[in-house]
């Protein structure tokens, strides 16, 4: 059975690390020969293990040879359609209408790339697309045109909440939400979220969340009187860093007989902003340390919390998923703090840390790190945050119920 993977850039850098773990069940499957499709290609790819290969097929033309497309799309149904919506919605305006132009112009040229592939290889048996966003609106088209069988897509957070976009409009979503074999949700959130926002037909979407290796081993505690926090993400205004900062601020100040580390790994681009709000707003506490790590492997992150005591776990995003940041935390025994959105609250609860309120303030996220700082508990809540894992996010589980899922409605 002909897969191929469509991805933003993965196996190239950056992101997308999480695929480094699924990709491994894919080249365990004898009766799939899969492919990656990257969109993105631009310094040194990650490897791929035996059995799954790589086509830059789909990589992104200059700007000269995507002209033809955005002719193209000025004058097709696709645009109109998009043009009425915007019309109906309010959303109309000159940002828009160029967001959709583009975004239209994109979906041409990456399904002349499908069909292009599927001449030199065979027809593909299922496109299974890691974002629901362009690539996966090509393989419907795609499908149109003979080139596809099957089209299903995963869904994640900023592919997904239409509130993470500018002007919360989502190009193209609603013309083919309907038109997919599969969509693969992470939560019953999400799930709820895409009939809502969408119309996205219910029987045409599986709950299957995502999964981390759980590996032999738990991170330790710190030493009685100190505290080590760590933080993961991209430095994006969505992920309200100046929250963490503010909150350990408050901590630090009330409780000067704790010695605070906390450790944020991540790049972006309000890494040096975040970095001098740190030194102002924490640089001058005695008991307060911070490190910026900048962008580290997923394997280099995952030893992280096992050659270092690590304590807590912090995230302040106002809007996700389930992150798999979190998880992969928690898989080592590290309880979390992490606010009520998306779906993290099927991973975060009392029971293994705090769950925090949506747009929780300085003072809450302080009262949560004070909570677990002084819980003589915290070591049954560590076992309780690796076995919340265990039950519902081990990849050895998940990855093989999505796999099994993709190759059933390809011999469909």
């Amino acid at each position: 059975m002909r897969i191929v993977i469509l991805t933003n850039a993965f196996p190239y850098h950056p992101g997308e690390q999480f695929l480094e773990d699924e990709i491994g069940y894919w080249a365990r499957q004898p009766d799939a020969i899969a492919t990656v499709l990257p969109a993105v290609a631009e310094g040194s790819p990650r490897p791929l293990p035996p059995g799954v290969s790589m086509d830059l097929s789909m990589v992104k033309p200059g700007t000269l040879r995507r002209l033809p497309y955005i002719a193209r799309a000025v004058f097709s149904k696709l645009f109109r359609n998009e043009l009425s919506y915007l019309r109906q919605s309010g959303k109309l305006c000159r940002r828009t209408v160029v967001r959709a132009l583009l975004h239209v112009s994109k979906v041409m040229q990456q399904t002349s790339a499908l069909v292009s592939y599927a001449r030199r290889n065979g027809v593909i048996d299922v496109a299974y697309s890691y974002w629901n966003d362009t690539q996966a609106y090509a393989a419907i088209l795609a499908r149109e045109k003979g080139a596809v069988r099957r089209v299903v897509t995963r869904a994640h957070g900023i592919d997904l909440y239409q509130e993470r976009r500018m002007l919360e409009y989502m190009p193209l979503k609603r013309q083919f939400i309907g038109s997919f074999d599969r969509i693969f949700a992470l939560s019953t959130e999400a799930q709820g979220y895409l009939r809502q926002t969408y119309a996205a037909p219910p029987e045409k979407i599986t709950i299957i969340p995502l999964g981390v290796p759980l590996v032999p081993g738990l991170s330790q505690p710190s030493p009685d009187g100190s505290l080590h926090i760590v933080s993961v993400s991209f430095c994006l205004p969505v992920k309200r860093m100046d929250r963490i900062i503010e909150g350990l601020r408050l901590f630090a100040s009330k409780y000067s007989e704790f010695h605070v580390r906390w450790t944020h790994i991540g790049a972006g681009p309000l890494l040096d902003e975040m970095r001098a709000l740190a030194q102002a707003r924490l640089g001058d506490l005695a008991n307060m340390e911070f490190t910026f790590a900048g962008e580290l492997p997923n394997d280099a992150v995952k030893k992280y919390y096992l050659n270092m005591p690590v304590d807590i776990f912090m995230n302040t995003s106002e809007s996700e998923a389930i992150p798999v940041s979190i998880m992969e935390a928690m898989s080592t025994g590290v309880i979390a703090i992490a606010p009520n959105v998306g779906g993290v609250s099927n991973l975060v609860s009392a029971e293994c840390g705090v769950l925090l309120s949506k747009n929780p303030t300085y003072k809450e996220i302080a009262d949560a790190i004070t909570v677990l700082a002084f819980d003589h508990s915290r070591n049954e809540l560590r076992v309780n945050a690796r076995k919340a894992v265990e039950d519902r996010f081990d990849a050895a589980k998940n990855y093989p119920s999505f796999i099994h899922d993709v190759l059933s409605i390809g011999a469909s």
